[in-house]
């Protein structure tokens, strides 16, 4: 038994863009920001365009897991939900950063603060890398690069002085959670490309400028079910960590096999334990969905977002099949058991080696 517990609802809609199709998604509340036209919107990005990629919108006024109240920011545009927004894009994608760096703009992570839309992304070809970049909105379709024509990124470290090749994309973050970290906002980000990838922890006071906390590796079995896969700690939902009441903190995240190119991923859906500090584990990870072999997901569960409504967790994901050719938006319901028997904790030491700079 597991503290999350969700009923699949399938496809939530079905785009007209490059493929594979959608990637990265990201669930908002949007009833904070007075001029958006709807109560829930869900960016996404295309996934590894070989040419600009960008970031699209969907608009929901319902329950974010029911199909039928999804509409995709063209007809919206089309029925004059948008005519108030000057400057508003003309159809998705409604962003491309032509600022700095090549290619695809991608994997959008969106936060409301005092009203305003935060969007960070990330960007091939910047210092010969993938760097993430933040953009600001007021209405949530017209975005305007953090420091203008000037140098926008905001997640930087030096190839060297930590492992990677300074790669910072697939950026998750949310107000922070964690009684252990003093900053108002944390995340988790890639740390370095390839099969040797890490991942991140960052904190910041105003989603601006942003901090290395420490640095993951990734380790097959380490606090896993499955002795060949591994904690995707970039693949964190940080809106969804909950407090379990006892120091401990519970949340969503991918996990899957090591895979990078053009080798076939496996990414299944976790509950991932952790203690106050974001980024020790307590417990083992137990898995809370799974590929459905014939399905939509029938590869993988990626880039888990979610919001609750009404004390029901809606859970918007990811799913990939056909040999990684098809991507689908999916979604699935269900509520927070907190009464759920908690699995043993793990030795001090697992706990904490998969820390870079950990003593132990």
């Amino acid at each position: 038994m597991t503290h999350f517990n969700f009923t699949r609802h399938g496809a939530l809609f079905r785009t007209e863009m490059p493929g594979p199709g959608p990637y990265y998604t990201c669930l908002v509340d949007m009833r904070e920001v007075a001029a958006f036209p709807g109560r829930y919107a869900l960016y996404f990005s295309s996934d590894h365009d070989p040419g600009a990629g960008g970031i699209w919108l969907y608009i929901s006024d319902g329950i974010p897991t029911d199909p039928a109240c999804w509409r995709s920011y063209d007809t919206a545009v089309a029925a004059g939900d948008f005519d108030h927004v000057a400057g508003r894009p003309e159809a998705n994608p409604i962003f491309r950063e032509t600022v700095q760096g090549t290619g695809h703009t991608e994997t959008p992570h969106v936060n409301i603060i005092d009203g305003a839309v935060y969007m960070t992304y990330h960007k091939n070809g910047i210092d010969g890398t993938q760097r993430t970049l933040l953009a600001t909105s007021n209405d949530g379709v017209v975005f305007e690069r953090i420091n203008g024509e000037a140098d926008s990124v905001v997640l930087r470290y030096a190839p060297g002085a930590r492992p990677g090749d300074g790669h910072t994309g697939y950026f998750r973050w949310a107000p922070n959670p964690f009684p252990g970290i003093d900053r108002h906002y944390v995340g988790y980000s890639l740390h370095g490309g390839g099969d040797e990838y890490h991942s991140a922890i960052w904190g910041s006071d105003d989603a601006v400028d942003w901090e290395i906390i420490d640095v993951f590796k990734p380790g097959e079995g380490h606090a896993m079910p499955e002795g060949d896969t591994i904690l995707i700690w970039h693949e964190m939902d940080p809106a969804s960590i909950v407090a379990l009441g006892n120091g401990e903190f519970v949340g969503l995240c991918g996990g899957g096999n090591r895979a990078s190119g053009d080798v076939a991923r496996i990414v299944e859906l976790y509950e991932v334990y952790l203690a106050g500090d974001g980024r020790t584990l307590t417990r083992p990870c137990r898995k809370v969905l799974g590929v459905a072999p014939g399905a939509a997901d029938a590869e993988e569960l990626g880039a888990p977002t979610s919001l609750v409504i009404d004390g029901r967790h809606h859970l918007v994901y990811v799913g990939t099949a056909g040999e990684g050719a098809v991507n689908t938006v999916m979604g699935a319901s269900g509520r927070f058991n907190p009464a759920a028997p908690a699995s043993d904790f793990l030795s001090s030491l697992d706990q904490r080696r998969h820390i870079v700079d950990c003593d132990l």
